[in-house]
């Protein structure tokens, strides 16, 4: 999401240059959507009239992006290969260099791509005046609604802008005109709003253009729809079960009203009165609100239209209620993994003198609280002897507190026992040690912890995300397995090194999380019942009548 961020900072200037610079003459379809097909050859080319059967919505992620979402989705795709996907990938701009990190695979064809911010005004569509006071007064409905939660207008909006050829409301429309100015003034109030009026012009533009890009943009067509975040891959999939009227999934991962909501409270190119700004500020401004206001909307919109609403644990699931998801139509589908491919590295046995082997994996950056770790670390070797610690992630991301993390090693007299590996290959280094900590300040489902549990490597993690239920179970079956772990408090060096030492010093208790670990992530995180679950949910919405879909 920061590169949609980035994007529409530099659109600011660039948009509002254009204002004063005459409009290339252009097609309606080159103005409003640049559409990619990503096609292995001439033989494998989508037929338009092709129906697949899951289409993923995805927002900056695959198969641009490596890691995290996007390899979740590439192992979905090639572990159902009786099915056939298809996928609309919603990027910021074609300025930036794009290439595909994955080798796709075969069931995955027909990728379009929706440049967001890489729009153009161009032209009044050619409607006449009563259609086009009359397509306003259903927007200007629509809009009255939305305020209170309301979008049961929305499917009666989307022909307003899926009109075919010059009949459809274009970005012109929604820009220009005294219709467009007595739309902006009714939501602007000039007879009670204070705040700069400059400012809300431009603001209201950067909302709603790639809303009408999105609105606009061809969907393949599938038997079922799947979006991997609300948002504006939400949108595109709330338009696609209204249009085509087939399901809609939404799995979230983390939760994307509030990631949003952090990331606008640190946005510099949103204006905030007296230029007062914080790290994460708790009351925001009128504008950073407006942002926040649209992505809560897109939100619940996403949420009203989605049939089944799918989330990794339960902190999430009570958060998606909280942004006005139903609860009867949440459920949790935790990450799993390929437990026999780390197993494929046994442990290696230990030798006499060889020492006690701590690691933390994870990109050596804030989020991931390296330094409380680093503390950690020495209040440990005070107490436990013969012990070494790795920090294994990339360095590279943010050299400043990497260079700041070697100074803490420095000062705290530690080079010879805290070794910086850089980027490895974790599956060669779990083997190696003891135990894993993870120190970070946020997390959704940390898959380090189940990696580690797969050679039976209990965990110290800090109490963040999912990790308590992945240390201690989260269902009555999987609490009988006892602990393999140790969660601690956020942020706290001591609180890391007492759970540190305690595990290190007690062989027994060691053995006993080593092989909860194992009976946990093999019973309830194996990836093959992952991908038997969602193969059972898409046969379902693939093949269930219209009373289970909720569609016609």
């Amino acid at each position: 999401m920061q590169n949609f961020l980035k994007a529409q900072q530099d659109n600011q200037a660039r948009l509002q240059v254009k204002e004063s610079t005459p409009s290339k003459s252009t097609s309606i379809e080159e103005d409003i959507i640049e559409l990619v097909e990503q096609v292995d050859d001439d033989d494998d080319a989508v037929d338009a009239d092709e129906i697949f059967d899951v289409c993923l919505l995805l927002e900056g992620t695959y198969p641009f992006v490596a890691g995290g979402v996007s390899s979740w989705v590439h192992n979905l795709v090639k572990a159902l290969p009786e099915f056939s996907f298809t996928g609309v990938c919603i990027l910021p701009t074609e300025k930036e260099e794009w290439t595909v990190k994955y080798d796709v695979p075969p069931n995955f064809r027909g990728l379009k791509i929706v440049y967001l911010h890489d729009y153009d005004i161009g032209d009044r569509s050619q409607h006449s005046n009563t259609r086009f006071r009359k397509d306003f007064k259903a927007l200007r409905k629509f809009h009255q609604k939305l305020f209170n939660g309301d979008f049961s207008d929305f499917e009666n909006i989307l022909p307003i802008f899926q009109g075919r050829g010059k009949s459809k409301f274009t970005a012109h429309d929604l820009v220009y005109g005294k219709d467009a100015w007595n739309l902006l003034l009714d939501f602007y109030k000039p007879e009670v709003n204070s705040e700069s009026f400059i400012d809300y012009f431009w603001t209201f533009r950067f909302i709603h253009l790639p809303l009408i890009k999105l609105l606009t943009a061809p969907i393949p067509k599938a038997r079922v729809y799947h979006t991997v975040s609300t948002g504006y891959a939400g949108l595109l999939g709330a338009t696609a079960k209204c249009t085509y009227h087939k399901p809609l999934l939404l799995t979230e991962h983390g939760i994307y009203t509030k990631e949003r909501k952090i990331e606008i409270s640190q946005a510099e190119w949103i204006y905030v009165a007296g230029g007062e700004r914080v790290q994460v500020q708790t009351n925001l401004g009128f504008f950073q609100n407006l942002w926040v206001s649209f992505f809560e909307s897109m939100g619940r919109l996403t949420y009203q239209k989605a049939n089944e609403i799918y989330t990794l644990y339960e902190g999430n699931r009570q958060l998606e209620i909280e942004y006005g998801a139903d609860p009867c139509k949440t459920f949790i589908i935790p990450n799993a993994i390929n437990v026999e491919k780390f197993q494929q590295y046994p442990k290696e046995p230990r030798e006499p003198g060889d020492p006690i082997i701590v690691g933390f994996v994870g990109r050596v950056v804030p989020i991931k609280d390296v330094k409380t770790f680093i503390r950690a670390c020495k209040v440990v070797s005070l107490h436990v002897p013969n012990v070494k610690f790795y920090i294994m992630g990339p360095r590279d991301e943010d050299p400043q507190y990497d260079r700041e993390c070697v100074e803490l090693v420095s000062m705290l007299g530690m080079e010879e026992i805290v070794v910086f590996t850089g980027r490895v290959n974790v599956m060669q280094y779990y083997p190696k040690i003891d135990l894993l900590v993870l120190t970070s300040i946020s997390e959704a489902q940390p898959l380090v912890i189940l990696e580690a549990a797969c050679l039976g490597v209990p965990s110290v993690a800090s109490d963040v995300g999912s990790c308590d239920e992945l240390l201690n179970g989260r269902v009555e079956e999987d609490k009988l397995l006892g602990p393999s772990g140790i969660v601690t408090r956020v942020s706290d060096p001591d609180d890391t090194a007492q759970a540190i030492t305690k595990i290190l010093q007690d062989e027994k208790l060691r053995q006993r999380m080593s092989e909860a670990a194992i009976n946990r992530v093999s019973t309830f995180y194996h990836e093959k019942d992952l991908n038997d679950r969602y193969r059972n949910i898409y046969i379902k919405y693939i093949t269930a009548p219209t009373e289970i879909t909720g569609t016609s």
